[in-house]
């Protein structure tokens, strides 16, 4: 993985010979949080720059909360070989991996700030120290040396649609009402300190494909909430193989797991002690995922934590599960998901609540007025969910102890 390659060479101090730089449309505004003015943050250039290494993530929008707020990413990398050997021959490529180290590299940010982050299009190319002795130069001129990117017919970036305001008219006035997510302020020092000790992580791998699964939700959560439910799900998943890669139930949950086994057993009378060995037996294949899934979130989120208004989706209070409903809401939310995956059994039109200002009539639970709950919560919700989980697990795996990006 190129962008694991890429922070552990930086960790070595070593050089590369050529710089690109892209450009990534964000979701939302984020900003270097350890500066401190006197005014508006906003109107200070060290507020744009977000991280000095192991590579320069800067702020370029005018004005400083345009949206989609536009960064620049700038980095050091090298040409990779990758060899390809079958049994009807091998194949060798040579290229530069800065289009798979970008990726990856706004999927782990969008993890980390819950904000939305997608490459647009990259910008530069520039060859340093290339080898005279390949007469490129001659050939190329110029271009050898600083590859211009087209700049036309750009490609629309991936970013979440701007919420309108809200006016509120009362008795005591108006009341204007900002929708949209509020800024994150970024540590430059603590998110250096993150991407220095993810190539140490176990699994790490793993890690970065559930980052990857994460950010694709974030893009499908407006257009296809229903899409964006498994790519959380999913993410829940890897995640949680990785937290509890040897984790096992009791012996008691085990013989509740395999009810079957169980009668089955008694029907050939057999003793209590040859039951629980072929219970214990039969589950030995078992990789117990649904287990693992309410696990890994309710290992790593607190309930007091989802009780605080939500400041990136507005979620209203009673499409969201009771505190003492959550665990049983997380298992109906993964039986919910083989269900769509294996029967073709849709999701509710509820799922939708929150990714809009509005609410289709539509969309309500029946009977919400008296006090019904849908049985699966909206999307923004279990979202939540996913990235206080993935968020903390993360950061206490890298020992990180300043939080790398913060909601202010």
């Amino acid at each position: 993985m190129y962008l694991l390659q890429f922070f552990a060479k930086s960790a070595t101090g070593g050089s590369s010979a050529i710089d690109v730089e892209y450009r990534l449309a964000c979701s939302g505004e984020l900003c270097n949080r350890k500066v401190i003015t006197a005014g508006d943050y906003r109107k200070s250039d060290v507020s744009r720059v977000l991280l000095r290494h192991p590579l320069e993530l800067f702020v370029v929008g005018h004005p400083f909360d345009a949206y989609p707020q536009e960064l620049c990413i700038r980095l050091s990398l090298d040409y990779v070989t990758e060899r390809h050997d079958a049994d009807s021959g091998s194949s060798v490529a040579m290229f530069l991996p800065d289009q798979d180290v970008v990726e990856d590299f706004c999927s782990i940010l969008s993890l980390l700030s819950r904000r939305l982050i997608s490459p647009v299009i990259k910008t530069r190319e520039r060859h340093r120290n290339e080898d005279p002795r390949l007469g490129l130069h001659d050939a190329l001129g110029s271009y050898g040396l600083e590859v211009p990117t087209p700049i036309l017919n750009l490609s629309a970036a991936s970013v979440w649609e701007p919420r309108p305001l809200t006016l509120i008219t009362s008795m005591e006035g108006q009341k204007i009402v900002n929708n949209n997510p509020p800024a994150v302020g970024v540590d430059p020092w603590a998110l250096a300190e993150f991407f220095m000790q993810l190539p140490k992580m176990t699994r790490v791998d793993q890690i970065v494909f559930a980052a990857r699964l994460y950010r694709a939700a974030l893009e499908m959560i407006g257009p296809r909430p229903d899409i964006a439910y498994l790519l959380l799900i999913s993410t829940v998943e890897s995640l949680a193989d990785v937290a509890l890669n040897d984790y096992e139930p009791t012996e008691s949950e085990k013989m509740e797991a395999k009810p079957s086994v169980r009668q089955c057993a008694r029907d050939l009378c057999l003793t209590e002690e040859q039951t629980r060995q072929l219970v214990v037996a039969a589950c030995k294949s078992d990789q117990w995922t649904t287990k693992k899934f309410k696990k890994f979130l309710l290992d790593f989120v607190s309930f007091s934590e989802l009780k605080v208004e939500d400041r990136v989706f507005t979620v209203p209070s009673f499409m969201c599960p009771l505190e003492e409903e959550i665990p049983r809401t997380l298992g109906r939310i993964y039986k919910a998901r083989s269900d769509n995956v294996h029967v073709a059994s849709p999701f509710p039109r509820s799922i939708g609540v929150g990714t809009t200002t509005g609410i289709d009539v539509r969309a309500l639970p029946p009977n919400w007025i008296s006090g019904a709950r849908p049985e699966i919560p909206p999307v923004t919700w279990f979202e939540r969910v996913v990235w206080l989980a993935a968020s903390r697990f993360l950061l206490e795996r890298s020992g990180v102890k300043s939080t790398p990006c913060l909601s202010v």
